[in-house]
């Protein structure tokens, strides 16, 4: 069996259309295949290597943790310490 892949360029107005005009079960296996695809590239930023700060290294800054999804969080609140 041969597996033909297809680029094709379709406008986004065009595929919200479409997507609006699903059935319910499957416009959740479409934000099932989404999510998957949004946590494996999340997942693949964070296995980047580390930034290169240079001579003088990372400046000083409140400490920050990473939220799939979400995005940075300042630890310990916006009070906390530098």
């Amino acid at each position: 069996m041969t597996i033909t892949t297809v680029k094709l360029q379709i406008p986004f107005e065009s595929l919200l259309d479409a997507i609006a005009n699903l059935p319910l079960e499957e416009k959740h296996q479409l934000w099932q295949l989404l999510n998957d695809e949004i946590s494996q590239g999340e997942g693949n930023l964070l296995q980047e290597d580390s930034y290169d700060w240079g001579s003088q290294g990372q400046p000083k800054g409140k400490p920050v943790e990473y939220i799939p999804g979400v995005g940075l969080k300042v630890v310990g609140g916006k009070n906390a310490p530098t």
